[in-house]
């Protein structure tokens, strides 16, 4: 009976030691993510991640000559810019597909 009520306890300890109870019950790693409809949006873009959703931050750098906009922010508009109009190039064809 002793080894049974101790083998037990020794499994409910080894299971509740997995995970602290103080971790949440939310897979650790994985942040909050806001649905993407959300206030993340300006002028029909997406805002960048840096950006905390500040519409004013963005209108603020906006305001700023080219050589003093942060470098996320460039990177940000390029990556946009190629999102809304892919370059895309025609295949070539092929010499062994005709008869």
């Amino acid at each position: 009976m002793k080894l049974k009520n101790l083998s037990i306890l020794l499994l409910c300890v080894v299971v509740d030691a997995q995970r602290p109870f103080y971790a949440g019950k939310r897979p650790i790693g994985y942040p909050a993510v806001s649905s993407p409809a959300t206030a993340n949006e300006y002028h029909g873009q997406r805002l960048p991640i840096e950006a905390n959703g500040d519409i004013n931050l963005i209108k603020r750098i906006e305001a700023l000559p080219v050589d003093q906009q942060p470098f996320w922010y460039l990177n940000w508009r390029q990556y946009e810019d190629l999102r809304n109009n892919p370059q895309t190039y025609s295949l070539r064809p092929s010499i062994f597909s005709q008869n």
